[in-house]
């Protein structure tokens, strides 16, 4: 019950602070993109989805993932983020950079993203691939 509310209670909070992200950046421009990752073949078989607001989400993060000097000499970072077939993220790889502290900040990031969404009318629903992009 305590998690629950705690739960609760931080959605609320990041709710409330949602607006005052975006004005304090000034930036409106999104710059993470999420896609999946399927071969040309099977890109009907695409079963989940984000939610719209999670790539809103992770450009919110952005300092906190390029704030050391070694992050701040890349221009964008690339993770493949595993989906398993409950929708949750299963496990990630980046695909360009070998910064553990960087590592670290993306496993913390990714740690809260949110679940992800069956997309409707499908028969099975399968792991699944998504690549990330994440520009500063």
């Amino acid at each position: 019950m305590k998690k629950l509310i705690s739960h609760i209670g931080i959605t609320v909070l990041a709710i409330m602070l949602s607006p005052f992200n975006v004005f304090a950046s000034g930036n409106l421009e999104e710059k993470a993109t999420l896609r999946v990752v399927v071969e040309e073949a099977k890109a009907e078989s695409a079963s989940w989805k984000f939610a719209d607001f999670t790539e809103e989400m992770i450009d919110s993060y952005s300092p906190f993932i390029f704030r050391t000097k070694k992050s701040q000499e890349i221009d964008e970072v690339r993770v493949l983020l595993d989906v398993n077939s409950m929708g949750e993220i299963s496990g990630f790889e980046i695909e360009n950079s070998d910064d553990k502290g960087l590592k670290e900040r993306l496993d913390h990031v990714i740690r809260k993203l949110p679940k992800c969404e069956p997309i409707p009318g499908k028969q099975q629903y399968g792991p699944q691939t998504f690549e990330l992009i994440i520009q500063k």
